[in-house]
């Protein structure tokens, strides 16, 4: 779906337990329910991926303290699965409230019906709020107006610059870049979809999901696009390629700078749809010697997987594998959220 044929206010970017899927630009809580032939006909659409930034733990050295250390950072509190709202923002006046007439709408009975009104112009926001409504900038009060703007883009290599974040009572909200289009992200941590969360499931363990490779370098470092879900290109720096041997078997993946030298790696693979989602991220952690490790027990899901309002890059073409790699995690199997204020 071309951007301009959006929906200003886009409210799921995906479905969980299954692939993730563009809704049609009318679909929103307030709408009708797209029929289950119709979801289903759009489920095998789309391939969401990289968690937006987001990275794992530190690595702990045990497979299994690493995977019990990813799934508390994913319960936090203002984590990936508090995150209840994505609206797209036009250049222009936009209302904020749980009031039904908002146009950026907010959890019902989490927040003031009219808490007040978003300017957009280019990259930032002046949040005028309504009398009487008591706000936090990035822990200080404020009243009347404040202009917002989004967190820069985090240069390769380095973790993501934090934007400025708004909290009216437990509620957060804050700007959202995709590709060069700007949207508000609302957190809230009494979310269903947090509070529902029934953990992730994963694969056994096994020692073979362990395996050395060589980055095979390009010329230069490239720039490359990477389609998120929403049909907006975030660009990714590249190195090159990760060669190893799965189950016999040559196997490569274009890598992107992570940070503290690792290499990150967006694949999917031949488990896809029925034992995993539709992409998945590793890292090839650098051995000293010029070598990489790549554990795919530590294989793990985008935000996408779990919540209909994030927003994921997905596969780049060259990273679909017609290899098996039944390691890591494996498909979301608890209740796909609703989709409601």
């Amino acid at each position: 779906m071309p951007p301009d044929e959006q929906s200003t206010r886009l409210r799921s970017c995906g479905v969980p337990r299954y692939r993730r899927l563009h809704m049609s630009p009318t679909f929103s809580s307030r709408g009708p329910v797209p029929t289950l032939a119709a979801v289903l006909a759009l489920l095998v659409l789309a391939a969401p991926a990289f968690g937006q930034g987001a990275e794992p733990p530190t690595n702990p050295s045990s497979p299994q303290d690493w995977r019990q250390a990813y799934e508390q950072t994913l319960r936090e509190e203002y984590g990936w699965l508090s995150v209840a709202g994505l609206t797209l923002l036009p250049d222009g006046e936009h209302t904020l409230g749980s009031a039904p007439e908002a146009t950026v709408p907010l959890p019902a009975g989490r927040a003031p019906a009219q808490v007040g009104t978003l300017v957009v112009a280019g990259r930032s926001a002046t949040l005028r709020l309504a009398p009487g409504v008591q706000a936090r900038l990035n822990g200080q009060a404020i009243e009347g107006e404040v202009v917002l703007t989004p967190a820069e883009r985090a240069t390769p290599g380095q973790a993501a610059p934090v934007p400025d974040k708004v909290r009216i009572g437990a509620i957060e909200i804050h700007l959202h870049e995709s590709g060069s289009r700007l949207a508000l992200r609302v957190r809230d941590p009494d979310s269903p979809i947090r509070t529902g969360f029934q953990g992730p499931r994963w694969f056994p363990l096994v020692d073979t999901a362990r395996v050395t490779a060589t980055l095979a370098p390009f010329e230069e470092p490239r720039t490359v696009d990477v389609r998120n879900i929403l049909g907006d290109d975030e660009p990714y720096r590249s190195p090159g390629h990760v060669e190893f041997r799965w189950e016999g078997r040559k196997t490569r993946l274009m890598a992107f700078t992570g940070t503290r030298g690792r290499l990150l790696l967006i694949f999917r693979d031949a488990t896809v749809g029925r034992e995993t989602y539709g992409t998945r991220y590793a890292f090839a952690e650098p051995t000293g010697d010029g070598r990489y490790v790549i554990d795919f027990n530590k294989a793990y899901n985008p935000p996408c997987a779990y919540n209909p309002y994030t927003s994921c890059p997905t596969t780049p073409p060259q990273n679909v594998l017609k290899v098996a790699i039944r390691a890591g995690e494996q498909l979301y199997d608890g209740p796909a959220p609703p989709l409601s204020r």
